[in-house]
């Protein structure tokens, strides 16, 4: 497994050689605070509604937030619908606990939720998955709400995206964010997700319009951008949608997308256990990861 240390710009170089599992693994272990030592994190708390803390500690446990193993997840005044989403460091959804009649219950494979909640499993050797997952505790641990979805009023769902693009000089290809939409005018909105030391945007937006059909690639020009993080918002018929783009060279973007993609196919696969709105946190966190290791800090 390579050091995280070692990973070099996605905006200047390809990295075709990088180990996928490696930026897999350290993307979706994203947390909000740290309730585990990383020598020891056995998963996170992929989801949950209601107040859940680990035994009985006082400490309210958040969404992404380490767990270690062993730990014991208690609801000591559940309601109706609670429930709490537990993943490995590889995404993988390994324990789900749902709340009926004021009991809280674990999950099996087949849906029924009749068992009690069992203790995490305790990693034999977890110390090199968990040092290279250490940077992104401590990047969500400094600002824990950053990566919430807020839908507004008007907002078309069908054009609600977050992704990666390629960004050739000044041209930007947000064919992605349009596939699959009716042709017409398209009014683009970039707000720059950098901030500098007194947390101002460090570009101002920028707004450009695009003509997009699907026969075609929707290519828009806008002067001055660079490579690195952005809020998108598109503008259509009266609909109105945001997400988050990440701007790569044209050696970069191959592989900053096929990782993220990736990852966008493991968020697919939480199914229903995890809300979309959730979902689409996770993906906003992973593309401010790789744009760290892209040399731009967002």
């Amino acid at each position: 497994m390579i050091p995280l240390a070692n990973l070099k710009s996605l905006s200047t170089t390809p990295r075709a050689g990088l180990v996928s599992n490696l930026l897999f693994l350290v993307m979706v272990v994203a947390v909000c605070g740290s309730y585990s030592s990383a020598q020891d994190t056995a998963g996170f708390l992929l989801d949950k509604q209601g107040e859940w803390t680990v035994g009985e500690k006082s400490l309210r446990l958040y969404k992404g937030q380490s767990l270690s193993g062993g730990a014991l997840l208690t609801n000591a005044a559940p309601t109706e619908g609670d429930y709490a989403v537990v993943a490995d460091l590889r995404g993988e959804i390994i324990k789900t606990i749902h709340c009926h009649y004021g009991v809280c219950r674990e999950c099996r494979e087949s849906g029924t939720c009749y068992d009690p909640i069992q203790p995490l499993p305790v990693l034999k050797s977890p110390s090199q998955v968990a040092t290279a997952a250490k940077a992104v505790f401590e990047l969500f641990a400094a600002k824990p709400d950053r990566y919430s979805v807020h839908r507004v009023r008007g907002s078309g769902s069908g054009l609600e995206k977050n992704g990666v693009a390629r960004l050739d000089g000044y041209t930007v290809d947000i064919t992605y964010f349009l596939k699959d939409q009716e042709k017409g005018a398209y009014q683009v909105h970039f707000v720059s997700l950098r901030e500098n030391e007194n947390g101002k945007r460090v570009f101002a937006p920028i707004s450009e319009s695009v003509e997009w059909s699907a026969n075609k690639k929707a290519e828009i020009v806008v002067e001055g951008i660079q490579p690195g993080l952005y809020n998108i918002q598109i503008r259509h018929g009266g609909r109105q949608s945001s997400g988050w783009i990440l701007l790569c060279s044209p050696a970069a973007y191959p592989t900053a997308a096929t990782y993220f993609q990736k990852f966008v196919r493991q968020t697919d696969s939480w199914e229903s256990e995890v809300t979309d709105s959730t979902k689409q946190a996770y993906q906003r966190a992973y593309l401010e990861y790789l744009s760290s290791q892209a040399g731009t800090k967002q």
